[in-house]
């Protein structure tokens, strides 16, 4: 009897744990008391470093660098939360951050700030920000406790030597341009321009023009000049500080030289400025070729200094001209767009027209193996030979004293990608000269 009882009472305990145990599966996943997807975020005790370049133009010297929270307010700085949809979650001003932890969904997030929106181009008007991602873990607290603001834009100052400035006329200019957006620098200008960046590595493109005289007291000497200069490879928080000088050249000649320094708080940053310093510039009258350059490239129809917005109906014809004949032809397709279709098709984006197997790619700078010579030649081909791209090279281009560069067939295809594309030239001739234009388009795609 006491068996059977004791048999009775242990069917009956392991029935009711089993209960429980459905009891608590439903208890977890029913009603008010499902299982939680969310976890907390804590900005109370954000702190904000916003670094601030009080670096000012100083003619080429090396600026002292300083960073600051003082300077500016980050109080009204916009503070925005983002998910994974890219949905803007929260936002609030910096200085009304909520003070007890926020309840979201678990998943990755995107902490953004700024003291607000980017112009395109504008004097003195910074954009400090930054965007921090963080992860929101199921019932647990996630805490953000600093971020560093720093420049949004690129920064530009541009200054002139004394010597050149007494030379040039005081209607000559500096206009300097980002992408679609340009500020013009007169010669007293001493404001600082702030350009919003397109891409991440951006090109700086600077036109001068004006009057220029190597005796300026007699006003009589003072004769048309222009010159075009860019900066590659330039990227949102940097300040480019362009210095315009006259170097006094051994036989007699002046030229007229630039140099610049790239900045960024607590970091220098090379920039690419090889085509910056060449040797093409203006002359000293008497010298017997006043204004003329040895090299010369022209855009047919269109002025090769200013972006162009192209459609399939835009011509790209481009007379290079080299007295002294061409020793190498180098062109860089600079296109973001472009750039996994290059290298789907084989080609790579630094072509050496003259030389084609010292042709590289930008971003790994190798020598091309043999098999990558060979079909880099034949893109190089016209469509009715098979080729692709239909530029000439070799014997083509070296020590030619005139060569049609032809992107006309081109323009088809390459107005179908939205975004800039330019193509860099840097053309050397037989006594040394560089000069380094760029063909530069934008494409609103099809």
């Amino acid at each position: 009897m006491k068996l059977v009882k004791f048999i009775v009472v242990a069917l009956f305990a392991a029935l009711l744990s089993v209960g429980c145990a459905e009891e608590k599966l439903s208890f977890d996943n029913e009603g008010d008391n499902a299982i939680s997807n969310k976890g907390f975020l804590s900005i109370s005790e954000l702190a904000i470093d916003c670094r601030i370049d009080e670096s000012q133009p100083d003619a080429g010297v090396n600026p002292t660098v300083r960073a600051t929270r003082s300077s500016v307010d980050v109080n009204n700085f916009d503070c925005s939360i983002i998910n994974e949809k890219s949905e803007v979650v929260m936002s609030f001003k910096y200085a009304e951050r909520p003070t007890e932890a926020v309840e979201f969904e678990t998943g990755d997030y995107i902490f953004k700030i700024q003291s607000g929106e980017v112009p395109g181009a504008a004097w003195d008007s910074p954009v400090y920000g930054t965007t921090k991602a963080f992860k929101i873990v199921r019932n647990q607290t996630t805490t953000l406790s600093e971020v560093v603001c720093s420049l949004m834009q690129i920064k530009v100052s541009v200054s002139y030597a004394p010597d050149l400035l007494e030379r040039l006329g005081e209607k000559s200019r500096t206009e300097v341009t980002v992408g679609d957006n340009t500020l013009t620098f007169s010669l007293s200008e001493s404001r600082a321009g702030f350009f919003v960046a397109p891409n991440v590595l951006n090109t700086i493109s600077m036109h001068i023009s004006g009057t220029y005289a190597a005796d300026p007291s007699k006003e009589a000497n003072f004769n048309p000049i222009e010159m075009n200069k860019e900066v590659r490879d330039v990227k949102a928080g940097q300040h480019s500080k362009i210095h315009f000088y006259i170097e006094h050249a051994a036989d007699g000649n002046i030229e007229v030289s630039a140099t610049i320094r790239d900045w960024v708080i607590d970091e220098t940053v090379p920039c690419n400025v090889a085509d910056l310093v060449t040797e093409e510039e203006w002359k000293e009258p008497g010298s017997g070729n006043e204004g003329e350059s040895p090299i010369t490239v022209e855009w047919i129809g269109y002025d090769i200094a200013k972006r162009v917005t192209i459609d399939a109906s835009t011509t790209g014809e481009i007379i290079i001209r080299a007295k002294n004949g061409i020793k190498e032809l180098i062109v860089h397709i600079d296109s973001p767009a472009l750039a996994p279709i290059l290298a789907d098709v084989g080609l790579v984006d630094v072509i050496n027209l003259s030389y084609p197997e010292k042709s590289y790619d930008y971003n790994n700078p190798q020598t091309l193996p043999a098999d990558k010579v060979d079909l880099l030649k034949n893109m190089l081909k016209p469509a009715s030979e098979g080729g692709l791209l239909g530029f000439k090279y070799g014997d083509e281009v070296i020590n030619q004293t005139e060569v049609l560069f032809s992107i006309t067939d081109f323009m088809v295809p390459l107005s179908a990608f939205a975004g800039d594309h330019n193509f860099h030239f840097t053309i050397t001739d037989n006594d040394g000269n560089t000069v380094s234009p760029s063909l530069m388009l934008k494409s609103n795609g099809l």
